[in-house]
């Protein structure tokens, strides 16, 4: 496939980020290291959006605590299982999953719907979803090219 090598250089540096990888690689002519640079401020910029709205749910459920008497983190970890956006019908799962959810949005894998069909059929197996959804991606851009 198209980019193999560097998507192997990129994961060995610690870039499991297939789709955004690919899509760098194609707009940045193969160049590892100016992928590998953007890949690093994505990481980083996800870390501080995830830092931020741990904060925030944080200090909410502290406010909704004060106010009712209930537990902070039980509070914030209802906020974090509710915070991917389903169809209704997936929405147990997407709970159920939500940390698996988190772990392949972070890879770039921003499918939640498939990605929860993936994780029922692989047991919650985050590694196989995502070396599946890594092959779909692959796919579509073969077409795409």
């Amino acid at each position: 496939a198209k980019y193999s090598d560097e998507l192997a250089q990129l994961s060995a540096k610690g870039f499991d980020m297939p789709v955004r990888s690919i899509r760098l690689l194609n707009k940045f002519g193969g160049d590892v290291d100016i992928v590998a640079a953007r890949l690093a401020q994505v990481q980083a910029q996800q870390q501080r959006k995830a830092d931020m709205q741990a904060r925030k749910a944080a200090m909410r459920a502290q406010k909704q605590a004060a106010k009712e008497g209930t537990e902070p983190e039980a509070e914030a970890e209802a906020e974090k299982k509710t915070a991917v956006k389903v169809p209704a019908k997936f929405e147990a799962a997407a709970a159920k999953y939500s940390d698996e959810l988190a772990q392949l949005s972070a890879k770039g894998f921003d499918m939640p719907v498939r990605s929860i069909r993936l994780l029922n059929k692989f047991g919650g197996d985050v590694d196989k979803v995502a070396a599946r959804l890594a092959q779909v991606y692959a796919q579509q851009q073969r077409k795409a090219d």
